[in-house]
């Protein structure tokens, strides 16, 4: 058998060298690319999640100015309904009551009955912590009337949605 040039054998050491390089560069673009649409992901959901809250307690204000205007002052235990049932429109990620011992399933919208609070549950943040970190909470705080006239009736005039730690009692 007759040797190789010097080229030859040159190009035999460095070729799976190469490959390797490739390879190995093309994993770090790719783990890049992974990270940013991770935390473009992250941040919308963040983003829509803000929005629903808002959006929420917009309409539960809109409803109590509603229910004013027609001369049906709000009852006590108006905090502590499911706001998704007063507003008679559920969106598609909500789930429903959650009770003391379930789970809520991630991305979902949940209402806490015994605590009259709004649920969710991140799609995309706590899977590191076992979903701690992911989940935030809102709890129907009741306002009272500015007036004198009618602080001594006690009447309520809306609910305000406060965010809370949704781990407290």
């Amino acid at each position: 058998m007759r040797p190789l040039p010097a080229r030859a054998e040159r190009l035999l050491l460095v070729a799976p060298l190469q490959r390797l390089a490739r390879w190995l560069l093309a994993l770090i673009f790719a783990n890049v690319i992974f990270i940013s649409l991770w935390h473009i992901a992250t941040d919308s959901e963040t983003q829509a999640m803000n929005t629903t809250a808002a959006h929420l307690a917009r309409s539960l204000d809109a409803l109590a100015a509603e229910n004013m205007a027609q001369g049906r002052p709000l009852d006590e235990g108006w905090a502590t309904r499911n706001p998704f049932v007063l507003l008679r429109g559920q969106q598609g990620n909500y789930c429903g009551e959650l009770a003391d011992d379930q789970t809520p399933r991630r991305g979902c919208w949940y209402f806490l009955p015994q605590q009259a609070r709004v649920l969710y549950r991140a799609r995309f943040r706590g899977w590191r912590s076992g979903g701690e970190e992911g989940v935030q909470a809102w709890q129907l705080v009741r306002l009272p009337l500015q007036t004198m006239a009618t602080a001594k009736t006690e009447r309520l005039i809306a609910v305000e949605l406060r965010a809370v730690d949704w781990t407290d009692p």
